[in-house]
């Protein structure tokens, strides 16, 4: 059993197709099913059924545990791979959500500056959940991000950071200007701006129409949250936004949800376990690890 052999069966496990799947890796078809063949001799087990060439892949009992076990199997190797590669790396990849830089990338940097490590660190703006996905990828060291629900998984260090609340905000000339409180089902009627799917206020914007059972009627999207906040103030529409981001704002006002409805933004600093530090990271990891806002 080598990498390649559990590479080609997850991908063919994944698309259905082994012609799909020998184009993407460049080799031919009977490359990959000598790869399946030899993964099922090693186990004494078919691992996948076809009926015929155009009938759809299925898996046996060993076939879907062996997937499961490949997976995680190869995205070790592949963390081994790039660790080992990188052993005299003086960096450490870093990303973080809008919403969490503002909060706090600077006080992580000056942490770093007051250790000397102003050059260790690395760092990369992306939505909440990209930096999450390029962490379990991989593709960075820490993410710092935001969702609607704390992770905790064991397969992570993870430390909370803050919680923050949703909440609504209009014009200070809207009819809602003297409104505190509201109920899901009173925003109905009203017009959103919103930013685009993926990002966590809007993620959490769609749970509040299943709250009150509509529909988000979002009449532009706002490539920032800034944008956001400004075309509020404009009277252009509403929007759900985390408090957080208001702190500093004028022009606005805020109205919550109503107890029961109300949802919150969990922002929390992550790093891979399988994740070992070379002799240059190691500090700059422990500020990390111990950062407090």
């Amino acid at each position: 059993m080598n990498e390649k052999d559990l590479l080609y069966f997850c991908k063919l496990v994944e698309t259905g197709n082994y012609t799909a799947t020998a184009a993407l890796f460049e080799v031919t078809q009977p490359t990959i099913s000598m790869a399946i063949k030899r993964l099922a001799d090693k186990f004494d087990d078919p691992l996948i059924l076809q009926k015929n060439r155009k009938s759809k892949i299925t898996l046996t009992d060993a076939g879907e545990l062996l997937y499961e076990k490949a997976k995680i199997l190869l995205q070790d190797i592949s963390s081994i791979n790039y660790d080992v590669k990188h052993a005299s790396d003086k960096k450490i990849r870093l990303a973080f959500s809008g919403e969490a830089g503002n909060s706090f990338i600077a006080d992580i940097i000056m942490k770093f500056y007051q250790a000397g490590l102003t050059d260790l660190i690395d760092t990369n703006i992306e939505r909440s959940a990209d930096a999450f996905s390029d962490l379990t990828n991989g593709d960075v060291d820490v993410a710092i991000y935001s969702w609607m629900v704390p992770i905790n998984d064991p397969e992570y260090f993870v430390h909370n950071l803050k919680r923050t609340e949703l909440v609504i905000i209009t014009s200070l000339d809207d009819p809602w200007k003297d409104v505190h409180e509201i109920s899901a089902s009173d925003l109905r009627n009203r017009k959103f701006v919103a930013r685009s799917r993926g990002y966590l206020t809007r993620e959490c914007l769609e749970e509040v129409g299943k709250l009150g059972n509509f529909s988000p009627n979002v009449i532009y999207t706002a490539q920032t949250m800034q944008t956001m906040i400004d075309l509020v103030k404009r009277n252009v529409g509403i929007a759900l936004a985390m408090e957080s981001s208001l702190k500093d704002e004028t022009g606005v006002h805020v109205i919550r949800l109503k107890p029961g409805q109300k949802l919150y933004a969990y922002m929390q600093i992550a790093m891979r376990k399988s994740f070992v530090p070379n002799k240059y990271q190691k500090k700059g990891i422990e500020i990390l690890r111990h950062f407090k806002p």
